[in-house]
């Protein structure tokens, strides 16, 4: 279990500093409370409770002190707490808050802690879940992160411990206490204040006594001075609204994020899988490696292998082989344990009585999604989470599965083997802390390496990827699965907008009934407006012929775009024809497009697969359902009459090549300013696939 640990005071203080949210953050939190919106109810609030429980007198004091802002007026966690709304609170016993406070500063008087220490104590153990109901013990994740963040804008970690019905809270808080319902939340009561590290991704590696390899790696290639982005400050001081109304539908306004948090994620090997794959034993001493030389020899040796000898004098060079190695074990993006894959309507899968959390028990069929990994020499890491077992999460996991017409999609025989692949993950590091302030880092239990190998497994299968993951920030900001938002121009690194009046939004289909919603995995991008934009794909996982697919759904309120496809996003070439969304599959209407239903003899859909490519379209796959929560129906069925599908469309086979940023635009072809220009996944298939000796899956 992980402890308790305290860095230098004077640095603490500084980032707590830093750290101070202002009111805009919370969406039900206010810095004036309006006398209409208290409690109304007979039985107790939040606040009343603690205040007549004896035992929880010091966290209730720490919460009269801490404001909901930096503004002298604003109000109170208490006037907040005693207010109307929905709060899950993880308070704290007098004792563990005397304890804590006094490994702090020395003393077990509150009144002494600086006002930022007390906010941060505050801060971390409340959640504002707005008009959502507060947690309850069969709402917690049995082992993951809390759907809504708290106050401190940091994911809380819960994991139940195995053959008991205890929870514990960020991996040292035991909920001694649970569900004691109030007027506006639900509190429990915990044996441990809260304590979330302040350090950022680099630091807690450091700090971790088992990965001194990967430390001094960090140090040795300049990597732990480039992954410590943690929020864009410039973005917070910008004045926004805190709504955009959605210009092409008329039902609703979309709230706008006030912040821009960044961050990284790493998968890191600890010294004894070093020890064990490589041969690396350290000489430690004062808690420094004595005999690094030898340990950076066999590294490098084995890096250049992989990655070859360009810059081999200069670990800092992006070209360096060592640098690369480092680099393939971090991605952009904040990305707790349990969100690195999406559940929601794969295969089968039904996601239970709250499309808000769906549940985590029964799942159907394995899911993966790719991410970008960092620096100029961009890779591709896969990350699959398998529906058997405990449910483990591995690193580019590849496998073969039933994939006929007629299949279930389970694995069939075993993943592929060899350094670098089917690499698990692990959820923590034991008793060192793995949630940095712009991130998390996960313990691996193989060498993470980038070989011909490993490159010839995943560039020889299809790969599909979302979208949401090609854009770390909405995950950083706990936005994807969490309502509808708009996003403001310059929100993403990797949404570059050539006219300022393109709009952009996220959509999700469990915010809106979801039934005859078809999109992978729940969710959508709506481009609008004279929209013309830029997106940077990820990179493909070795050099050859590719085919690039965009997965759509077309209706009357969509728009026409050319796309356009290249590495410099700045002079992108035009490719085929306008892709125009309001173009119905309707065979009454598009007698061109000879779309045919499926039937039971697989030859003939193959057969009408081939005819349907030829016109530049294919199906849906047979992968996702629609999102009704029941697995009736799949995406690439016609539930709802031949004109509201979602398909694939083709828009280009190129050559393309390995560590490299390509980039595809969207120049909207009408000049019509409400227009939808909808976009939900991409697939990279490459030509062994797509013009193989056998026809392609359709899965």
């Amino acid at each position: 279990m992980k402890r308790l640990k305290f860095m230098n005071q004077s640095k603490h203080v500084l980032v707590l500093l830093l750290m101070v949210v202002t009111a805009s953050l919370f969406t039900g939190c206010k810095e004036e409370i309006d006398e209409s919106n208290y409690a109304i109810k007979s039985e107790k609030t939040m606040a009343d409770y603690l205040a007549d429980d004896p035992n929880l007198s010091a966290i209730k004091s720490i919460f009269d002190r801490v404001r909901l802002g930096s503004k002298a007026e604003a109000s109170s966690i208490t006037a907040a707490l005693s207010a109307r709304g929905n709060y899950t609170v993880f308070a704290p016993t007098n004792e563990a808050v005397y304890n804590y406070v006094n490994q702090l500063i020395g003393t077990t008087d509150i009144s002494a802690l600086s006002y930022d220490q007390a906010l941060i104590i505050a801060y971390n153990c409340v959640i504002d879940n707005g008009s959502d109901a507060a947690y309850e013990t069969p709402d917690f994740p049995t082992k993951g992160t809390f759907p809504v963040s708290n106050l401190n804008d940091r994911m809380l970690s819960c994991v139940q411990e195995e053959g008991t019905s205890d929870f514990i809270i960020n991996g040292t808080s035991k909920v001694t206490t649970e569900n004691i319902q109030v007027s506006n939340g639900m509190l429990h009561i915990v044996d441990e204040v809260i304590s979330m590290s302040l350090d950022k991704v680099p630091e807690l590696i450091s700090l971790a006594g088992n990965m001194r390899i990967m430390s001094r790696l960090l140090q040795e290639t300049g990597w732990a001075e480039k992954l410590v982005a943690e929020k864009d400050i410039a973005y917070e001081q910008e004045e926004r609204p805190d709504t955009k109304y959605f210009t092409s539908v008329s039902y609703t306004t979309f709230p706008i994020p006030q912040k821009r948090y960044l961050g990284y994620t790493g998968f890191v090997e600890t010294d004894d899988v070093y020890a064990s794959q490589w041969g690396i034993n350290l000489n430690i001493n004062d808690e420094t490696i004595q005999n690094w030389d030898e340990v950076l020899a066999v590294i490098k040796q084995k890096a250049e292998a992989a990655y070859g000898t360009e810059d081999s004098d200069d670990l800092k060079s992006a070209k360096n082989a060592v640098n690369r190695f480092v680099a393939y074990h971090f991605i952009e993006g904040r990305v707790p344990y349990d969100r690195f894959v999406k559940h929601f309507n794969e295969y089968g899968y039904k996601y239970g009585a709250d499309s808000h959390n769906p549940q985590t028990i029964d799942y159907t069929v394995d899911v993966w999604d790719y991410y970008r990994t960092v620096g100029d020499m961009p890779d591709l890491l896969k990350i699959t989470q398998v529906c058997d077992g405990e449910h483990e999460i591995y690193i580019n996991r590849v496998c073969r599965y039933d994939n006929g017409f007629d299949g279930k999609y389970q694995m069939v025989g075993t993943p592929e083997s060899g350094e670098g692949l089917n690499i698990l993950i692990s959820d923590n590091n034991g008793e060192f802390e793995n949630s940095a302030v712009n991130g998390y880092y996960f313990p691996i239990n193989n060498i993470l390496i980038k070989n011909s190998q490993v490159a010839n497994a995943l560039g020889g299968e299809r790969i599909r990827f979302d979208l949401m993951t090609i854009t770390p920030e909405l995950i950083s900001n706990n936005c994807r699965g969490q309502g509808y938002k708009y996003f403001p121009n310059g929100y993403f690194d990797g949404i570059m907008t050539r006219t300022s009046g393109t709009e952009i939004y996220y959509l999700h289909s469990q915010w809106n009934g979801g039934g005859a919603w078809q999109d992978y995995q729940g969710d959508e991008w709506i481009f609008s407006g004279l929209f013309d934009f830029v997106l940077r794909l990820p990179p493909v996982p070795r050099d050859g012929t590719y085919e690039i697919r965009a997965g759509i759904a077309q209706n009357s309120l969509r728009g026409m775009a050319q796309p356009y496809v290249g590495q410099d996003p700045n002079d992108l070439a035009p490719t085929g024809l306008p892709l125009d969304l309001r173009q119905s599959v309707d065979p009454s209407v598009n007698a061109a497009l000879n779309w045919q239903d499926d039937v039971e003899d697989a030859e003939t859909n193959f057969e009408n697969d081939k005819n349907l490519r030829n016109q530049g379209y294919m199906k849906a796959p047979l992968y996702f359902m629609l999102s009704d929560g029941k697995a009736s129906v799949t995406a690439r069925a016609l539930p709802f009459g031949k004109g509201t599908p979602v398909v694939r469309r083709i828009i280009v086979q190129q050559y393309m090549k390995a560590n490299t940023n390509y980039y595809i635009r969207f120049k909207s072809a009408l000049k019509q300013t409400d227009a939808q220009f909808f976009l939900d996944y991409f697939e990279y298939c490459p030509s062994n696939i797509y013009n193989g000796n056998e026809a392609e899956d359709p899965w």
